[in-house]
């Protein structure tokens, strides 16, 4: 078989099946990172994209070297610098945007990450047998295939990385999560800049026909060369520089005396460990072959006793003020108070006395360890138990109320009967806490009905409004009322006066003209003649004429 013909069995392989299944992982480790909150997953997928990178230019190689001539120089190309530099500034650009957004809340669900670290070890398998492939390729005829082994190994790595990232978040726990994350970020990006830098130099100095692509990165030599980090170093500095420093007397030297300063090392932190340190805001208690003192506290200082694990010292922060939240879980930043809005990802609903009512609480308590030996020896679970007496002292002050009557309850005496309770709670329970505070942030009816109950209490205002404007009216109308009817009837009963004094004094008149006409009838007639007379004539003029000048023969002239 021909050389011609085992490269092109690699540029099937190289060129199409692998670049197939690294997509595959590429996939699978962003939608980790996207849709169930992996920081690792989602870190790794720029060493991922990169090594796709590296799979496509290995495949451009063969395939150049393919049509090289047989005999004379090769010509130069631009294709390997051109695909070297997109390439790795897009992978630059993708872990510049991990960095960025990050990934985002992480799901909290034991068996989707059970299921995740499975996955990550089945891509670990992979990526180790890909690993295995390029390192059995001659460089003749897969001259990346050093660099693409390399990569497959680092890979390797990442993989069992995220797998053991998924396996703590499934047992409920993260260590250093970020930081290991960070790591795998790091190296992704550390190796797209080294394959930046060579395209950079590909586009000064042009590659000939057939030159391999360049996946032999230095910084995966040093990573990848080996499964085992140490080795992986030394074969690096082999590779790069020629020396073998595994036979050099100084790590002979380093070999022998390794197993001896391990052991002394270890005697050492075996001995230190009967010095204990309390930080000035802790307290601790010391555990002596399981046996516990109430009354020897260990308080701020440095300690000496028996190493481990003769005994055990546990430290508790007992000046830091510890919140539980009460009702929810994760609250929500920037929420508005608004009864409509949910204040957190969960939000709890107690029933009410009627057995008809809900309410939604929204609270946070407040408490620091006050007894430390009753805190870690009293109860299993100090925390829980805790969050369950809050829980049966609210139901406790709510049982027999009604929503109306929970609702109009003076929050800070409401906040201040129930810390005060929780903490009789808890010292008949000996849990050895102090409540500090119960903050009672939210009181309102749930999200799903608050519309419906604001629509109630809207028209119980407005019944109250129209009826206190109708009391209103009443009392200004009614006297109004009052004064008017009083105003009428002092006016007819001074007109009832009035009237009956001027008949009263009437018929006194007539009664006195009676008696005069009774004592002299004509002389009555005659003033009362004169007195008509008067009033007829009154306003006209008249003149009286001595009939006498007339018979004398006199005459008399009228002019008007």
């Amino acid at each position: 078989m021909s050389i011609e013909d085992v490269r092109s069995g690699h540029r099937q392989v190289t060129g199409l099946l692998v670049p197939l299944i690294v997509a595959v992982i590429l996939g699978l480790h962003v939608a980790a990172g996207l849709l169930l909150g992996s920081a690792v997953s989602l870190t790794a997928s720029p060493f991922w994209l990169l090594a796709l990178v590296m799979l496509l230019g290995a495949r451009r190689s063969l395939g150049l070297a393919g049509r090289a001539p047989a005999q004379g120089p090769a010509p130069r190309v631009w294709s390997l610098p051109l695909l070297r530099l997109m390439g790795s500034a897009l992978v630059i650009a993708a872990a510049v945007l991990v960095w960025i957004y990050g990934a985002p809340e992480r799901v909290e669900t034991t068996s989707v990450h059970a299921g995740l670290s499975v996955g990550m070890l089945v891509i670990a398998f992979a990526a180790a047998v890909l690993a295995r492939y390029y390192q059995a390729t001659d460089e003749a005829e897969l001259p990346d295939a050093p660099g693409l082994a390399s990569m497959a190994r680092i890979g390797t790595w990442s993989s069992l990385i995220a797998s053991a990232s998924a396996l703590l978040c499934a047992l409920g726990r993260t260590v250093q999560e970020e930081q290991l994350a960070l790591v795998v970020l790091v190296i992704g990006a550390a190796l797209a800049v080294e394959l930046l830098a060579h395209g950079v130099g590909g586009l000064v100095f042009r590659p000939r026909m057939g030159a391999p692509f360049g996946a032999d990165l230095l910084i995966s030599r040093f990573l990848g060369s080996s499964f085992n980090p140490v080795q992986s170093i030394f074969t690096g500095v082999e590779r790069t520089f020629g020396v073998d420093v595994r036979s050099s007397w100084a790590l002979v030297f380093v070999r022998r005396a390794a197993l001896p300063v391990l052991l002394a090392l270890g005697l050492v932190a075996w001995v230190m460990s009967t010095v204990v340190v309390v930080d000035p805001a802790q307290q601790a208690m010391r555990e002596r072959f399981g046996r516990v003192d109430r009354d020897k506290v260990l308080e701020p200082g440095l300690h000496v006793g028996l190493p481990y694990p003769f005994d055990r010292v546990r430290r508790v922060d007992v000046q830091r003020v510890r919140e539980m939240p009460i009702g929810f879980q994760d609250a929500k930043v920037g929420a508005e108070a608004l009864w409509t809005q949910y204040h957190a990802a969960e939000e709890y609903n107690l029933l009410l006395g009627d057995g008809r009512d809900l309410v939604t609480v929204n609270a946070e308590l407040h408490y620091r360890i006050g007894d430390i030996h009753a805190w870690l020896y009293g109860t299993q679970n100090p925390e829980d138990g805790l969050e369950t007496l809050a829980y049966r002292v609210l139901m406790d002050a709510t049982v027999d109320k009604t929503l109306d009557q929970v609702l109009s309850e003076d929050i800070g005496d409401f906040s201040a009967r129930i810390g005060t309770a929780i903490q009789d709670e808890a010292d008949h329970h000996q849990l050895g806490v102090e409540v500090v505070a119960f903050v009672l942030r939210g009181l309102h009816p749930p999200v799903a009905v608050a519309n419906d109950y604001q629509a109630v209490v809207a028209a119980q205002i407005d019944r109250g409004t129209y009826a206190m404007e109708a009391q209103a009216y009443r009392y200004g109308a009614l006297p109004k009322a009052e004064a008017a009817a009083t105003r009428a009837t002092r006016r007819a009963q001074a007109d009832e006066a009035e009237r009956l004094s001027k008949a009263r004094g009437e018929a006194i008149a007539f009664q006195t003209l009676e008696a005069q006409y009774s004592a002299n009838p004509s002389l009555y007639r005659f003033r009362r003649r004169l007195e008509t007379v008067e009033v007829v004539l009154q306003d006209n003029p008249h003149y009286v004429i001595d009939a006498r000048i007339e018979r004398d023969g006199g005459a008399l002239w009228v002019l008007e």
